[in-house]
């Protein structure tokens, strides 16, 4: 008899937020343009490996037009996208609270901006027939992708919920069904949430998790409290199901304690070739930091994988130290680990 197919697989990287501000846009500016690949330069091998990455989009493309990042409004240059495709990222979800920052024509042109890009996008929509869920098939497997906030910094336009999804679990069960309907086989909702600087879940984090895990999706991927907090695994209708609570900042110009500290969440999917059945057959994670340093005047800036607790070559990153290398290994760790045993595990680069 002849061997049975192989398994198809797919490898799934996910970060937490990015975001820029006015320091950040000063570091990358160029004669005539601005560049911020440099900031990724040292982390890109570990996302442009997996086979699709998905990052929160955490501000607005709205244009030179409009004054670029404030200290809590946040606009930053086109040219962010070009860092995030060097990168490795393929999907952005822009539901979170700073999607409204720059009103209904800074939604609209962030979308267009992002799709013109060739990124796909979830979570904000210039009309209503655009309103929907994303699904991507690659190796054989069909994912979908939502993403929804809590809250935005000022209000939605009356009648134009379309424009930001916010997080209601009847409209999450809902787009759910209707993205299984499409065919998605496998359903990974993004939500932005949570307590700001908390390292831990709040019980309303812990409520809406187990809604949305009920209403059919598989993984829920966590941001906006700006610091890592735990994965856990959850059985859900006799199926093991996965929350990751908040990947933390991948990189931001924050300044509280952790805010410097994220994580890399890696996903190997399976689909078994005879039944058809889909799993998640493993979760793995990378911490991540955010290195500041001075030179030439300026802040700069470069996101920092730490595979390993003993620090690697520190003279790759001007002026960060053992310590804090060491420090933040462990801060990561000991809080993704806190429920459920997870291993630091990245992609060759």
């Amino acid at each position: 008899m002849p061997a049975p197919p192989p398994p198809a697989k797919i490898t799934i990287a996910a970060i937490g937020d990015v975001i820029m501000n006015d320091s950040q846009i000063q570091s990358g500016k160029t004669a005539n343009s601005n560049d911020f690949r440099k900031f990724f330069k040292a982390v890109q091998p570990y996302l442009s490996s997996p086979d699709l990455t998905i990052a929160n989009f955490g501000m607005t493309l709205a244009g030179e037009s409009k004054r670029y990042s404030r200290s809590s409004s946040f606009n930053a240059p086109d040219q962010t996208l070009d860092a995030l495709k060097y990168t490795g990222v393929d999907i952005l979800t822009t539901a979170n609270n700073h999607a409204n920052d720059t009103g209904e024509k800074g939604i609209i042109r962030t979308y267009s901006t992002i799709k013109k890009n060739g990124f796909l996008i979830t979570g904000t929509a210039p009309s209503e027939q655009d309103h929907k869920g994303v699904i991507v098939e690659k190796n054989g497997i069909k994912l979908g992708f939502l993403s929804y906030t809590e809250r935005t910094n000022s209000s939605v336009p009356k009648g134009k919920s379309y424009l930001v999804n916010l997080i209601d679990p009847a409209k999450i069960t809902k787009d759910i069904k209707q993205l299984k309907q499409q065919g998605a086989e496998y359903v990974i909702v993004s939500l932005h949430w949570g307590t700001e600087l908390q390292r831990n879940p709040n019980e309303k984090q812990k409520k809406t998790a187990l809604k949305v895990l009920q209403a059919g999706a598989d993984v829920i991927l966590g941001s906006r409290p700006h610091v890592p907090q735990q994965i856990e695994k959850m059985m859900v209708n006799g199926q093991e199901k996965l929350v990751v609570y908040s990947m933390g900042n991948f990189i931001s110009n924050q300044s509280n304690s952790y805010t410097d500290e994220g994580v890399i969440v890696y996903l190997d999917i399976m689909k078994d070739a005879k039944t058809g059945k889909i799993k998640l057959t493993n979760a793995s994670f990378l911490p991540t930091l955010v290195n500041k340093y001075k030179k030439g005047g300026k802040t700069e800036y470069m996101v920092v994988p730490l595979p390993t607790k003993t620090a690697g070559n520190l003279k790759a990153y001007p002026g960060l130290t053992k310590k804090k290398w060491e420090k933040s290994w462990n801060d990561v760790k000991s809080k993704i680990t806190k429920k459920d045993n997870f291993p630091i595990l990245a992609p060759k680069p």
